[in-house]
């Protein structure tokens, strides 16, 4: 996991580092994934925390972190609202609002502390935007 700070919209080179890092050390990635601790419709833009993630097999062991700030850890468990959008990620804020409003109204669910995080299904380098595939989880109590 490496953490950012600010925008959502500013997390993209945070994974480009990341990603440089899984391919220099040839790290068996499982999925790619994002998460998303606040919520930008309350949290002020400069203090959103994010955080762009490879998943890995438990038994991997980082030996080197080539000077960027990775943090290993695992995503909490517990149940989730999941929900799949297909299209480009600039059109994701929108998706999680309305999740956020299924959630709360229509379920009467209370979202909980833990962070909401996106699982990337395709690879935006190789997969035109159209295309892409994000699966949405938001933690609930």
């Amino acid at each position: 996991m490496l953490m950012h700070l600010g925008s959502y919209d500013g997390v993209g080179p945070v994974f480009d580092q990341l990603w440089g890092w899984v391919t220099e050390n040839k790290v068996p990635v499982q999925r790619t994934i994002g998460i998303y601790w606040d919520d930008p419709d309350v949290t002020p833009a400069p203090q959103l925390r994010s955080a762009a993630c490879v998943e890995v097999p438990g038994d991997f062991q980082v030996t080197d972190r080539g000077g960027l700030a990775l943090d290993v850890t695992e995503i909490a468990g517990g149940p989730y609202v999941t929900t799949r959008f297909t299209g480009p990620y600039e059109d994701l804020a929108p998706v999680w609002s309305d999740l956020t409003r299924h959630v709360e109204q229509t379920l009467r669910r209370q979202i909980s502390e833990n962070p909401a995080f996106e699982v990337y299904v395709n690879d935006a380098s190789d997969t035109p935007p159209e295309r892409l595939i994000t699966e949405l989880y938001m933690p609930v109590v």
